[in-house]
């Protein structure tokens, strides 16, 4: 029954007499005779609520005891599918190293120069993480600066020297918009990434009239901030970054400490080293030299030799995952679509091409196929979906969904969602579901995407995708739409009824901050 699942494309029968036969006894597959009626009138009904809009809608439903298709329409429409193509990226990523795997990157000492080599690691210094255990964006580099000290090392009198190979140098995809590229959702991509690759401002108010206050985390000297924002002006603070600098803007007014939107910056790797000779400096280390990148690491390995390793930054796919499926955090999507093709073309014995959004792609192809799952129509541009080249079908991911529930770390792929009412960003859609719902949005312009499981309230799982492209205004009454649909899944029964409930008030629906795209 699975086969049926992951079904290739439909091809033309071999002869006329077959299409005449078919025609003529009402063929159908086995996944159109296990349809559900009522829940086809029903969810049918729902999300073609505005299609006077000319939005249209792909969605697929799967009972994942029986790999029964429920309900499909539109399923094999190529559409953009927004942080839904995070679910592949996730997917690939768990499969080839695994809930276990160490993201790692090192502070490396050679007696004369300061070395930083990563390995792709998107969440070094990001602030989330941090906070869970205890920390904040700068602990590591506070840790770092104290880890040198106890080695007794008070001066660098060389450089510090960068190395960010593990991934190529297009920082920056071809394909995002020119306009996306100085919010912090569009951050550029490297080997070596610290606090998101951003710089966050928090404005505070000083005597009216004057300057504003305010504080740079980390306190770079690499990045220029203009101060236009007024101490007492009835306006809100601004803050804008030049198109093609890491020159900073503040304008509007403050009247209370508020800490305003992440910005990112040009060159992620250099930014990582000047905010540790900054931290360096603040914990009494002096640096002689500069800030230089290094081509190859130090010692021409990864690790370096174990006697010049002075501290190891480790960072856990379990957190890897969350912030890409429950945060819809893009720079963790894209570094891991990276890693992912790097990974598969050391598989392939291409052991020494860094990382790319090429490789990403073809690893991730390479897994759908041996999983059955039709790929005929997929374009993976990105890992996060804030490309407009990207193409899924629901038919695509909602096999994914069934193969990665079959999947031997279902269980790491399924916490890694989000919840409604849990962190994340379903955590303001669907209270009345919580413990439910199990899911990844998308959004970017025109496109509303959820996609994920259902537990419903005879205890049975079912995998849905619901994929609307060609919204021509707000996204809003299409996550209602979503959400509606999502309380009628919950409410299904194996015999095929679904109870009817009183309906409860839409919550508010809005792209959040973290559910771009």
């Amino acid at each position: 029954m699975r086969q049926d699942l992951h079904s290739t494309r439909r091809r033309w029968p071999e002869t006329f007499a077959v299409v005449l036969c078919a025609l003529l006894l009402g063929a159908c597959s086995s996944a159109q005779r296990g349809h559900d009626p009522q829940l086809a009138e029903q969810l049918t009904s729902i999300l073609n609520r505005h299609a006077e809009t000319g939005a249209r809608v792909s969605a697929r439903v799967i009972d994942l005891a029986t790999d029964r298709e429920l309900f499909a329409t539109d399923i094999d429409e190529p559409l953009m599918p927004a942080s839904n193509m995070k679910l592949v990226t996730a997917a690939v990523g768990l499969d080839q190293f695994g809930p276990g795997h160490v993201f790692e990157t090192y502070l490396a000492f050679d007696g004369n120069d300061l070395w930083i080599v990563g390995t792709g690691d998107p969440a070094v210094g990001d602030g989330k993480i941090a906070r869970q255990y205890g920390g904040t964006a700068t602990t590591v580099l506070e840790r770092w600066a104290q880890a040198l000290k106890n080695r007794g090392v008070h001066e660098i009198s060389g450089d510090i020297r960068y190395y960010a190979g593990a991934l190529d140098n297009q920082t920056v995809h071809e394909s995002w918009g020119h306009d996306d590229q100085v919010y912090w959702y569009a951050a550029p991509v490297s080997g070596l990434n610290f606090n998101d690759n951003c710089v966050d401002i928090t404005v505070f108010p000083a005597a009216d009239g004057e300057p504003a206050g305010y504080e740079m985390v980390p306190p770079v000297r690499t990045v220029t901030v203009v101060n236009e924002c007024v101490s007492g002006k009835e306006a809100a603070p601004t803050l804008d970054r030049l198109a093609h600098a890491d020159v900073l803007v503040l304008g509007g007014g403050c009247t209370q400490r508020k800490t305003l939107p992440s910005k990112p910056v040009i060159d992620p790797a250099a930014f990582f080293a000047e905010a540790l000779r900054t931290q360096l400096e603040h914990a009494g280390i002096r640096v002689v030299g500069d800030i230089a990148e290094a081509d190859e690491p130090l010692g021409g390995t990864i690790p370096p030799p174990a006697q010049w390793i002075v501290a190891t930054h480790e960072t856990t796919m379990a957190d890897v995952l969350w912030r890409i499926l429950k945060s819809s955090q893009n720079l963790f999507a894209e570094c891991l679509c990276k890693l992912n093709g790097k990974a598969f073309a050391v598989r392939r014995g291409c052991g020494k091409a860094p990382g790319s959004w090429s490789a990403g792609e073809r690893a991730a192809r390479a897994f759908l196929r041996r999983a059955r799952i039709d790929v005929d129509d997929f374009v993976g541009a990105d890992g996060s979906g804030l490309s407009r080249d990207n193409r899924v079908t629901v038919r695509l991911i909602s096999d994914l969904l069934v193969e990665m529930h079959h999947h031997r770390h279902a269980e790491a792929f399924r916490a890694a969602l989000a919840e409604p009412g849990g962190e994340g960003t379903l955590r303001g859609r669907m209270p009345d579901l919580k413990g439910k719902v199990f899911a990844k949005t998308g959004y970017i312009r025109g496109v509303r995407a959820l996609s994920g499981y259902v537990r419903t309230e005879q205890d049975r799982w079912l995998a849905f995708s619901i994929i609307f492209n060609g919204i021509p205004g707000s996204v809003a009454p299409f996550n209602d739409l979503q959400d509606e649909a999502c309380g009628v899944l919950a409410r299904w029964t194996k015999d095929g009824a679904s109870r009817t409930a009183v309906a409860t008030q839409p919550q508010p629906a809005s792209a959040t901050s973290e559910d771009l795209p």
